[in-house]
């Protein structure tokens, strides 16, 4: 994790501790009543009931995300695996099919940069779902592999293969464009924010006789959830933030790519 990242991680969560002191100062002394320190085991019964619904809710957001950004890269690299896949095969043809190896790799050239260039900018966009027909890049690769001339039972397994190859980037470019468009429901999102203030709010109303104590109890508190927030923010939204998709493989990829042709 670069420096970068640690400061954009650390900077909210010491605005956050900053605050939640402020507001606990400010508010101690007008929310405290007589008889609080007799109502612990009235909180006690509250925290236990809301603190296990509010884990299991964050539990069940935190594994969704986590599943999803898990799929995602998995997806990209086995994409990425049947491109090269592709690319090598045609290593098995005849040198009398140059034309038709150079015009294919060529094609898997044009299809992996756009992926780099046009479609991973869209799958990062939030704001408009990406469309997952199929690609004109893609397209060409299929034209340009309907040249491979069948003429032996080697070319034959050949191209058999480079078929199913180009068949299974096609599935798994519609299965990644589905997964980045995936993003958790509003209404959960909006539950979880209603118990993380509710739960705060209680942290604030506690009795708890030593300040320093209900300091460290609060500011502890407010720091876990908003870390608990970036990181299903961030998760929920894998192309872009702190936590997100590695786009070194297909970089590298693209630029071998752009060896091999020059």
């Amino acid at each position: 994790m670069t420096k970068k990242n640690v400061i954009r991680i650390i900077m909210p969560l010491l605005m956050t501790a900053a605050l939640a002191v402020i507001v606990l100062l400010l508010a101690k002394d007008y929310f405290q009543y007589k008889e609080i320190y007799d109502d612990i085991a009235a909180w006690s019964a509250f925290f236990s009931v809301f603190g296990i619904v509010y884990a299991i809710v964050a539990g069940f957001l935190l594994v969704t995300v986590l599943s999803k950004y898990s799929d995602l890269g998995q997806v990209i690299e086995n994409e990425l695996n049947a491109i090269e896949t592709a690319r090598d095969f045609l290593i098995y043809l005849g040198n009398e099919q140059e034309n038709v190896k150079i015009s294919i790799k060529f094609a898997l050239s044009h299809y992996t940069s756009s992926l780099l260039n046009k479609e991973w900018p869209e799958m990062s966009d939030p704001r408009e779902p990406m469309d997952s027909d199929t690609s004109e890049e893609l397209y060409e690769v299929m034209h340009k592999s309907k040249n491979i001339a069948v003429e032996t039972e080697s070319d034959a397994i050949v191209y058999t293969s480079i078929i199913e190859n180009i068949s299974d980037i096609t599935k798994l470019r519609t299965r990644r464009i589905a997964l980045a468009n995936e993003r958790l429901p509003p209404r959960l999102k909006v539950l979880l924010m209603f118990m993380s203030i509710v739960i705060i709010v209680a942290f604030i109303l506690l009795g708890v006789q030593n300040i320093y104590t209900h300091l460290t109890i609060l500011v502890s508190i407010c720091i876990s959830i908003h870390l608990l927030y970036m990181v299903i923010e961030d998760l929920d939204h894998p192309f872009y933030g702190i936590w997100n998709i590695n786009r070194i493989p297909l970089d590298e990829l693209v630029k071998r790519f752009a060896k091999e042709a020059s």
